[in-house]
């Protein structure tokens, strides 16, 4: 759910395929002083806006150049119109989350199909996941898991070498040799 600016203003960015930088560039070349730190603590939800009204002109000119046109009233407040892409008419928000995970660089879509994600994702949500296969990259990070037994999604923690512990209602350790596939979850869409 687009229930916070942060997370329209990364919904949108990640639809155009481009980056906090390239958002920030764009912005500082219409004159507008914003720095990638403060953009980024945006996106992220850890600071509300301050004294940059304008800088929002700007970036929804740059999400409208890049193939997304969207309503100021909707990034700033989440109300009126949601962005459409220009080749669609009528886009929902399950629509748009799909066709965002098409454009996330090193994505792919997972949609749940059991109980194995619980608590964090339910039957019937639908993941992206990160293509990037590593479970010592992974260390505190929400992850998909699937191993010669099981799979399952929780938070990887690395116990050493050899193995880790995989954490959701309970907790399992895992050798490190089992693992098949360590994908980091990078946004879930709630049913």
């Amino acid at each position: 759910m687009l229930d916070t600016l942060g997370k329209r203003l990364k919904c949108c960015r990640s639809a155009t395929g481009k980056t906090p930088q390239q958002v920030v560039s764009y912005v500082h070349k219409c004159g507008v002083s914003l720095s990638y730190a403060t953009y980024t603590r945006w996106e992220s939800g850890n600071c509300a806006p301050r004294r940059k009204e304008n800088a929002f002109l700007f970036i929804r000119d740059f999400f409208k150049i890049h193939g997304l046109p969207v309503n100021l009233e909707w990034l700033l407040t989440g109300q009126g119109f949601p962005p459409q892409f220009v080749k669609y008419r009528n886009i929902d928000e399950a629509t748009l989350f799909i066709l965002i995970s098409r454009n996330i660089l090193d994505a792919e879509l997972l949609q749940v199909a059991g109980t194995y994600g619980e608590p964090f994702v339910k039957y019937g949500d639908f993941c992206i996941l990160s293509t990037s296969n590593n479970v010592d990259c992974n260390h505190n990070n929400l992850c998909y898991i699937k191993t010669t037994r099981f799979i399952s999604i929780g938070i990887l923690t690395i116990l050493n070498e050899e193995a880790v512990c995989l954490t959701n209602n309970t907790s399992i350790i895992i050798e490190k040799t089992q693992i098949l596939e360590c994908k980091k979850v990078k946004w879930i869409q709630k049913k």
